[in-house]
């Protein structure tokens, strides 16, 4: 029974498959050929028409677009062929097991036919199978076939044999230089020449120390003789060279005391070196004691200077939040008629001042004037100080509340730059503050901060510009983290057309953005914003004096 390709599984009946390997046929007829491939069939297939192809072929042959023809492309073929059409072809399979084979190793001198199914189990015990020699690990790399595998390992340079005098094992082609060298119970003569011909090497090691013909040297060797021989002969020389030896130890000796007197100089000198470092390093550690002495009231002036910054820090800060509270509960104008009333009042004192002094009453608290006309002084000069204190508060907030911005744009005038540049090299002043600005009377309070000199990776070259959110007085009636779209400015003063500008939306995973729990966050923007060569041109420097203008869009905000 046919058996097709579609309806084959694992619970068919078994058939035997074409061996492997891609062997060279004694003659191949056409018809044991896959039409496909053009060679020999593997796991032959027949279609309806009768053609046959290899079973991997046919299966390729669904993978190629439809119709899919008959390889054999004869008027008797089917016109468009169905995989389910495809039948195994056992009659083909057995007849190609059995079709006649060169052995694989014909080239090595092999000659038998086999039939295709043998081939596999006669190249297990061919004696024409090339083989490597057993003695690869020596080194021997020779790689011949099993039939004269044998005659090899017997004339092998490589081969492992034993050594006739200390049994080891060896190789073959080291034999000589284990002998002459390394072998323990090689046979070798005296080096002294005492009359032993042949000693095992490590019996000769024993003998040499004790050889009567051990050669010695003469005990002037130390001052520069250099004889040697037998015992005997050592003895005569001694006897002979009396003279010889005198002599030696003379200019032995004599060398020995010019070196002593070279020692002695070199020592001196090392003194006297040693006694100039000494001074040296004397008067490295005083000046050392010095410097230290004048760090430590470095440190106490510069832990001064901090505690003084940080008050003065506070005490601005202090301001600026009365201002604020004034801006909002008054307008400039009532400021100012506050201001008036306050110069009055101070006229008016210092005119009262004045009018008693002219009465004969004046000069403070001197003598000869009434208990209290002199009380009267004192209270109007403390109130006069105060009144001094309270104009120059409102004198304050009041420029401070002419700058202040609250539709969400900072116009920055920075005068100087030159100098304010070279601070921030030096290291003086490394970043500037501008005033603070609002998105609204009661909205969300920002400034910004600008590196003239550059930060991270604009140090140096470039001006970095930062966008700083600062702690209100209404962050709690406001969304967080601050969401709205920024858009920095360094503005052209030549033509207005070439303002360079950086926008950013800020991300709401940065703390840069979140509610302040200090008086400002850390600041967000460019430190490459523009460099140094490009801003410190006519177009963006224009009289020492550079305009900065950060603009937040106010859009979506709602007010509390």
């Amino acid at each position: 029974m046919a058996i097709s390709l579609g309806s084959m599984s694992s619970a068919s009946i078994p058939m035997q498959q074409t061996p492997v390997g891609n062997p060279d046929f004694v003659k191949l007829d056409p018809k044991y050929k896959c039409l496909k491939c053009r060679k020999v069939l593997r796991d032959a297939v027949q279609t309806l028409c009768g053609h046959r192809m290899c079973e991997i072929c046919a299966f390729k042959a669904f993978d190629e677009p439809p119709p899919i023809r008959c390889p054999g492309n004869e008027d008797t073929c089917v016109p468009i062929l169905q995989k389910e059409e495809i039948f195994r072809d056992p009659s083909a399979r057995r007849e190609i097991r059995t079709l006649p084979v060169y052995c694989t190793y014909k080239n090595q001198g092999c000659q038998l036919e086999m039939q295709w199914k043998q081939l596999e189990e006669h190249e297990l015990s061919c004696e024409y199978k090339p083989v490597q020699c057993s003695f690869v690990r020596n080194g021997c790399g020779v790689c011949t076939i099993i039939q004269k595998l044998e005659e090899h390992l017997k004339e092998c340079e490589y081969r492992n044999i034993t050594c006739t005098f200390c049994r080891d094992d060896i190789i073959f082609n080291q034999k000589q230089e284990h002998e002459s060298a390394k072998c323990r119970k090689f046979p070798i003569p005296c080096p002294n020449g005492c009359g032993i011909e042949k000693l095992p090497r490590d019996e000769m090691r024993e003998h040499e120390p004790e050889c009567p013909k051990k050669p010695i040297h003469c005990k002037f060797t130390n001052v520069g003789c250099e004889f040697s021989g037998s015992k005997e002969d050592v003895k005569k020389h001694e006897q002979e060279s009396i003279d010889h030896h005198l002599q030696l130890t003379t200019v032995y000796t004599a060398s020995i005391d010019l070196q002593s007197m070279e020692i002695r100089r070199e020592i001196q000198d090392i003194s006297a070196s040693r006694e100039s470092y000494k001074r040296t390093v004397d008067l490295c550690l005083k000046e050392v004691t010095t410097v230290k002495d004048g760090l430590e009231v470095s440190k106490m002036a510069v832990k001064d200077m901090k505690l003084k910054a940080v008050a003065l820090t506070e005490r601005v800060i202090h301001l600026e939040r009365r201002v604020e509270d004034l801006a909002k509960k008054d307008t400039v104008e009532k400021q100012g008629r506050d201001i008036q009333t306050l110069r009055d009042g101070q006229t008016n004192i210092s005119d009262r001042v004045t009018q008693i002094e002219r009465n004969g009453l004046g000069g403070g608290q001197g003598e000869g004037v009434p208990g209290n006309v002199a009380n009267q002084l004192q209270n109007h000069e403390r109130q006069i100080g105060l009144m001094d204190v309270r104009v120059a508060e409102l004198d304050l907030r009041l420029q401070i509340h002419e700058t202040a911005s609250f539709n969400g744009v900072l116009m920055w005038k920075i005068r100087d730059y030159a100098r304010r540049k070279q601070e921030a090299i030096t290291g003086r002043t490394l970043s500037l503050y501008s005033q603070p600005f609002y998105t609204s009377q009661f909205g969300y309070k920002m400034c910004a901060r600008v590196y003239l000199n550059g930060d991270g990776m604009g140090k140096g070259t470039h001006m970095s510009l930062f966008f700083v959110v600062m702690r209100g007085d209404f962050d709690t009636l406001l969304p967080w983290p601050f969401q709205q779209k920024v858009n920095m400015m360094l503005l052209d003063q030549d033509t207005g057309a070439r303002h360079l500008s950086d926008t950013f939306r800020p991300d709401p995973n940065s703390n840069s953005f979140r509610r302040p729990q200090t008086e400002m966050n850390i600041a967000s923007g460019c430190p490459l914003f523009v460099s140094h060569t490009v801003l410190e041109t006519r177009t963006y420097l224009h009289e020492d004096t550079i305009f900065i203008k950060i603009d937040v869009d106010i859009n979506g905000i709602n007010p509390p």
